[in-house]
């Protein structure tokens, strides 16, 4: 699930006397409540009229940070520090921004210096620091239970400690001093609501769905304007969706969890910045319809995140708008930072290209290879991509474009931890064996070649991975034939074959007619390799097996005839001389 707005709540250390603090309180109090543009024009208005409190800016600063405009936030940090020195927190909001940016060495630097010389009360540094890991990109939830353990040491009346050591251990996947904390919070802060939704997360954890549901929406009856408690409404519909055992389960679900979704986005900001968290949803729950009218909306607006063309680009592939979506995921590389190129995008930049050469008839090859590319970034850089090619491959199998279909399988098969890998590498064989026996022998060359061996290799995977998969032999029989010298077999396919009929049989009468027709080219196609081979009487069995399955097959009786004379003749020629 996509990462969660960062909670910096209010620390009773603010809660005094005086229209300074109360108007602080009320910014953070936003901030709690997520709406993000409320908070911000507050304190922008407590920086201009207290150019000198530094902690107006370090707030503002996480507000930025939030947003992702780590540069604003550093320069407000800057300024903050510039202007209240003794002021520690705008240090901490300096390495806050170089552990947004992967700078872990930064980071460490900077959280040193704003905690060296703390005096006995001072926990507002340490908790922040705490803060910032749970919120951080990639998360260091232990290190941040070290930094909240020592702000509780020394204030251990602040609910928002134990609200975020919930949040450490939570990440920790620890759910019983989770919940703990949560509780604590709760007791030190009864209306501390985010302490009272945390605990239905922790319920939702234990797939106690509809229980979660009901806690949450009595949360929402009793505070109707606390956004948080819509978007866990939100994300636990659509928890649960992702167990439905029917479609119409998980689209009910995921029905639901769009429309808190949106009543979330009703009670915060609707800013750019919300909005794109609303696209993020939409993608997690795959409702691409409502997602390309938002990504379509946001794409009209100048200087606006260019995630939004990824948006557009994925949604307009899922709505089957190829063109669209190329033309948006072209964009996203030219104005996305490099670093910020995810794999699906080269999965859907891939598919995009694949599905456009498709349409034409032959295959656009260059703009398919280009497509290939692609996806081989997209599950270079994330192995789990392998799942999502196996519809992809089927459907250019079901169009008859064989070769096509074998390039896309060929990715899945060479990825060994994708759930259709064995699937994936009998369809590269099946995909590849088809479009060399499809193409005229005259037209077969060294590349065609190549190819049945990468279909025997496929089929052999199958073979030791999956060894009851009686068409894995039957194919890698007819692989081999093909790649046999047909004026002097060597019989390489023989054993395929044999093992296919074997294990049809065993099988019973039923079984040995469902595949009849099978089973006679598999004799056939060892019986004229017999008979090349000189192994005539080997020959007139197999076409006797033939006969046994069907009795008026012309071919066995026209071909058992021909070895009778031959041998006949053969017979003859012996007496004379």
């Amino acid at each position: 699930m996509m990462k969660k707005a960062m909670i910096w709540g209010i620390s009773l250390a603010f809660v005094v006397t005086g229209v300074h603090a109360q108007s602080l309180d009320d910014a953070k109090k936003a901030i709690d409540a997520e709406q993000f543009a409320k908070a911000k024009g507050m304190l922008e208005t407590l920086v201009k009229n207290k150019p000198k409190d530094g902690e107006n800016y370090f707030y503002l600063g996480l507000v930025y940070v939030n947003n992702e405009h780590l540069d604003s936030a550093l320069t407000l940090f800057d300024q903050g520090l510039a202007a209240d020195p003794k002021n520690n927190l705008n240090k901490v909001g300096q390495g806050i921004v170089a552990l947004y940016q992967d700078n872990a060495s930064g980071a460490t630097a900077k959280f040193a210096e704003a905690t060296q010389k703390l005096k006995r009360k001072d926990y507002l540094e340490l908790y922040h620091i705490g803060r910032a890991y749970i919120d951080a990109p990639e998360p260091d939830y232990k290190k941040a239970v070290e930094y909240l353990d020592q702000a509780k040491a020394k204030n251990s009346e602040d609910p928002m400690v134990p609200l975020a050591l919930g949040d450490a251990y939570f990440g920790l996947k620890n759910a019983s001093p989770a919940y703990v904390n949560y509780r604590d919070a709760s007791s030190l802060d009864n209306t501390l609501t985010r302490a009272r939704v945390q605990l239905q997360v922790i319920t939702r954890l234990s797939h106690a769905w509809q229980e979660a549901i009901d806690g949450l929406k009595k949360i929402a009856g009793e505070v109707p304007d606390y956004a948080p408690t819509y978007r866990e409404l939100a994300e636990t519909y659509h928890a649960w969706a992702n167990t439905a055992t029917t479609i119409e389960d998980y689209n009910a679900r995921n029905k639901e969890a769009v429309t808190y979704y949106k009543q979330y986005m009703d009670k915060t900001d609707y800013t750019v910045d919300s909005r794109i968290r609303y696209a993020d949803f939409l993608v997690y729950v795959k409702d691409y319809a409502e997602l390309q009218v938002q990504a379509a909306e946001l794409a009209q607006l100048e200087d606006v995140n260019p995630k939004v063309l990824r948006y557009l680009g994925y949604s307009a592939y899922e709505n089957k708008q190829f063109q669209e979506s190329k033309d948006a995921l072209d964009k996203l590389f030219t104005r996305m930072d490099a670093e910020r190129i995810i794999p699906r995008d080269y999965l859907h930049l891939g598919l995009a290209d694949i599905r456009l050469a498709s349409q034409s008839e032959p295959v656009e090859e260059a703009l398919f290879n280009e497509g290939i590319a692609q996806l081989k970034k997209a599950v270079a850089a994330d192995s789990s991509i392998a799942d999502d090619l196996n519809d992809v491959g089927k459907e250019l199998f079901a169009d008859k474009k064989f070769l096509s279909a074998s390039k896309v399988f060929e990715i899945a098969a060479s990825t060994p931890t994708s759930r259709n890998f064995i699937y994936d590498n009998f369809y590269l064989g099946y995909s590849a064996y088809y479009a060399v026996a499809t193409k005229p022998v005259a037209q077969r060359g060294e590349a065609e070649t190549a190819l049945l061996h990468k279909a025997d290799t496929a089929f052999g995977v199958v073979i030791e991975k999956a060894p009851t998969t009686q068409d894995a032999y039957l194919f890698r029989g007819n692989v081999n034939n093909l790649l046999e010298d047909s004026e002097n077999p060597k019989g390489t396919a023989e054993p395929y074959f044999l093992k296919y009929i074997e294990m049809v049989k065993e099988k019973g009468d039923a079984e040995v007619q469902k595949n009849k027709a099978r089973l006679v080219d598999a004799y056939s196609t060892i019986a004229v390799v017999s008979v090349k081979r000189g192994e005539y009487q080997k020959g007139r069995d197999l076409i006797g097996e033939i006969l046994k399955l069907d009795p008026e097959n012309t071919w066995a009786k026209s071909t058992l005839q021909y070895l009778e004379q031959e041998t006949a003749t053969s017979a003859d020629t012996t007496t004379v001389q």
